[in-house]
């Protein structure tokens, strides 16, 4: 790296972490000068979660030996937001509130550059920035140490501890400070756990001790894996998981099969309590019916990043039809893609010609149903294929039933030199079926209600053609909403409703609160019945009515407090869906 071409970059090399924040930051566009009305803020956040319960007392304790320096301490969470801020001397609060350290404020690489918080997060570990070594200008006065807060039994980041002074009062002796004080941070949070995670630790316990193999605890909001499971999973497998144990459980069963990245395995489910008003756990232990190392189409299957999005999924029902274009792409004769309308039947066509190995070009026509139209297309057909092209014929279940009559007798006959690829709705006419069947090959696409396991192979691969420019992650309780929703659109849908949560996240990541309400009201986690879906519908509706004031939502709804509390978890209603709605 040329170390020059950076802002503010001297003599002195920077260090190996520094410099490769710096090129993170570069790469997503922040500038040494960067405008500080840009960072984000957003002050709506719980003041009273179990982060801040578990670091109050400690930072309390902390913030005594600061007494009398311009140093402070604050606490961030997984998203680089600052939660609370403790100062030695007050007269230190001018300088942060002027640099936005404070509540609301977020400090992630991606918006402010090299930081404590931010810089901390990306490398997972604890990180020293000092002076001169930060990114923005605006920091460049402060000297700061960023250390992760681990949950003591996951490992999951829970937030990150920063140490903030100005530069000329830095001391080194404060990083190993600092380090203490979020282990007993951490400690804390051990304590802190609620009775179901304590519940799904005890069950992985013992599932670990009795099975060899992976072995995960899981539940919407809690994940925990032995060292064979997370050699197993990919980064999507936790939504499938969840969704495979949900079925297994409405079906009244404890055990199945499960399609994950790295093969098919059996997983057998053992139910865990965790309270009445909680949402079930399960700890499932998995073994390998049938291992794959790679998940090519074959030889001449692009690289994954060439991959079409649509062509993405590990169902079953998905394999099959993957099977079926590799079939279909070693032949010359007539293809036919049928499906429902979304379920990219246009994209396995194109990727069916990308496949075959032909020197000639595809060409593409929309039927209309209207005779003069169609009839000219008809033409351009012929010239196309006596080109040597491949032509690609959508919707041909529009076309007239003389045009129809046409294109049957054209399939029966040798075609010279290029082939028809066609596709056509999933309920054709009679006259229709009939032509359908002078096709050599017919390749059908489920819809995606029947391989919703495909969706969390989906979600990140339309995201990465929709952010080109950027990494847009999705969180996994928004995977898990968007896997229970019907899909009516299919993949087309499913495209339209990501692209709406990216506009609305901004640049940011996908929680449950960016997806469309249509969406979340419809994504239960268990299946409602029509009277509980009516009444679900209808106190959100109330709550969205309010901004989500759930003493005036009662009001409306003729309902006491605690009735409505005990409704919002028997319908699993929560906070993201009514500020969604």
């Amino acid at each position: 790296m040329d170390q020059s071409a950076l802002p503010g970059t001297g003599s002195a090399p920077l260090r190996p972490e520094i410099e490769r924040s710096w090129i993170r930051s570069s790469a997503c566009g922040v500038g040494s000068d960067l405008d500080q009305a840009l960072i984000r803020y957003n002050p709506d956040f719980d003041d009273d979660s179990r982060l801040i319960r578990a670091a109050r007392p400690v930072l309390d304790r902390l913030v005594v030996s600061l007494a009398d320096t311009h140093h402070s301490v604050f606490l961030a969470d997984p998203e680089a937001r600052v939660l609370q801020r403790w100062v030695g001397m007050k007269a230190l609060n001018h300088s942060l509130d002027r640099a936005h350290i404070a509540p609301g404020f977020e400090f992630s690489e991606e918006f402010t550059g090299t930081n404590g918080v931010g810089t901390a997060l990306e490398e997972s570990r604890v990180i020293v920035v000092r002076g001169e070594e930060h990114y923005a200008d605006f920091l460049k006065k402060f000297a700061c140490v960023g250390v992760p807060i681990q949950h003591p039994t996951s490992g999951r980041v829970e937030g990150i501890l920063d140490f903030t002074c100005l530069a000329t009062d830095y001391d080194p002796l404060m990083a190993p400070f600092v380090v203490e004080a979020a282990k007993h941070i951490e400690t804390r949070l051990a304590y802190l756990s609620s009775a179901a995670e304590q519940a799904l630790m005890e069950g992985f316990v013992h599932g670990s001790r009795t099975h060899r193999g992976p072995v995960v605890a899981l539940r919407p909001d809690f994940f925990l894996a032995n060292t064979a499971a997370l050699q197993l999973l990919g980064s999507t497998d936790q939504a499938v998981l969840w969704d495979a144990a949900r079925s297994l459980l409405a079906g009244g069963r404890d055990e199945g099969t499960v399609s994950l990245l790295g093969g098919e395995y059996r997983v057998r489910i053992t139910v865990v309590d965790v309270g009445s008003h909680a949402e079930q756990g399960v700890v499932a232990r998995l073994a390998p019916v049938r291992v794959q190392t790679a998940r090519q189409l074959s030889a001449k299957q692009p690289a994954p990043g060439e991959r079409p999005t649509g062509l993405v999924g590990r169902s079953p029902q998905w394999q099959h039809v993957l099977t079926q274009i590799e079939k279909a792409a070693d032949s010359t004769r007539p293809i036919v893609i049928s499906g429902e309308l979304g379920t990219g039947k246009s994209t396995v066509a194109r990727q069916i010609h990308h496949l075959t190995p032909t020197t000639g070009d595809l060409s593409e026509f929309v039927c209309t149903g209207q005779a003069e139209t169609d009839d000219a297309l008809m033409t351009e057909l012929r010239e196309a294929l006596v080109r040597g092209d491949d032509v690609l014929l959508r919707r041909i279940d529009r076309l007239t039933d003389a045009l129809r009559s046409q294109l049957t007798d054209q399939l029966r006959n040798d075609v010279p030199a290029g082939r028809i690829l066609a596709t056509c709705d999933d309920s054709p006419s009679g006259a229709t079926e009939r032509t359908l069947a002078a096709f050599a090959h017919n390749v059908w696409l489920p819809p995606l209600r029947q391989r919703q396991e495909d969706i969390a192979d989906l979600v990140p691969a339309l995201l990465a053609e929709l952010t080109p420019d950027r990494r847009t992650g999705c969180g996994l309780p928004a995977v898990q909403a968007l896997m229970r929703y019907p899909w009516p659109g299919n993949t087309s849908e499913l495209r339209d409703v990501l692209k709406a949560a990216v506009d609305d996240a901004g640049r940011g990541g996908i929680d449950v609160q960016h997806l469309p309400a249509w969406v979340l009201k419809r994504a239960n986690r268990r299946q409602l019945t029509p009277m509980e879906q009516g009444e679900r519908d209808l106190i959100i509706d109330a709550l969205a009515s309010v901004q989500n004031n759930r003493t005036d939502a009662a009001k409306i709804l003729g309902i006491g407090r605690a009735t409505l509390y005990r409704k919002l978890r028997t319908l699993e209603i929560s906070s993201g869906e009514v500020l969604a709605h």
